[in-house]
């Protein structure tokens, strides 16, 4: 065998255009995406459990915390009742001691026990007040979080319906729409564990949340 036959024999043959296998092959290249749509369908469908069931957590706390507010509001007004009640006694007892000197020690006794009483309601209605704001921003953070929460389980289930839908009508841009939703779906959700300030944080309260 000389040289240049064996160099013809090494040499990488070209394609067949007639051959059933190069035919194929472009084809059974753009179908490679069709493999990775159950990967994608359950990753898809594991971030929207995810994010399902950190809704109904915050949505818990978010009852809860109100339940909480309402009692320490509650708890502030019989504070106030009984801060004004005592107030109105310790008047009452400067305008008897006016009328009636005879009695002004021991009026007088009586004023200064409302008195210490009145200022001892005020310091428990600033810390009942502290305490009911505290509860408030409490509350609104889980509402916060369960409304983002809501939000991106409600993109990652479209993208699960994209990328079903997808698989079934061999559409390659429904899986990329659905990997879209995915990214976003994961974002909002991200969001909502850090509360960060992004534009999704000013949108209205989603609905039915």
């Amino acid at each position: 065998m000389t040289q240049t036959e064996a160099g013809a024999e090494g040499a990488p043959r070209p394609s067949n255009p007639n051959d059933p296998a190069s035919a194929h092959a472009p084809l059974a290249k753009s179908h490679r995406w069709h493999e990775h749509l159950p990967r994608t369908t359950a990753a898809l469908a594991v971030l929207a459990a995810v994010s399902s069931g950190q809704y109904t957590g915050q949505f818990s706390r978010t009852i809860l915390a109100q339940a909480e507010v309402s009692d320490q509001w509650s708890y502030y007004q019989a504070k106030s009742i009984k801060r004004h009640l005592t107030q109105n006694q310790v008047d009452l007892s400067r305008a008897l001691a006016q009328g009636h000197p005879e009695m002004a020690a021991q009026l007088e006794e009586f004023e200064k026990k409302n008195a210490l009483d009145a200022k001892k309601y005020e310091a428990d209605l600033a810390q009942i007040q502290a305490g009911a704001k505290k509860m408030e921003d409490e509350k609104l953070r889980h509402e916060k979080q369960g409304d983002r929460f809501q939000f991106a389980f409600v993109i990652l289930q479209m993208g699960v319906v994209l990328s079903t839908v997808a698989a079934s009508a061999r559409r390659r841009e429904l899986w990329i729409f659905a990997i879209l939703c995915g990214v976003l779906g994961l974002l909002i959700a991200g969001d909502a564990f850090l509360l960060l300030d992004l534009r999704l944080r000013h949108l209205p309260p989603f609905a039915g949340g």
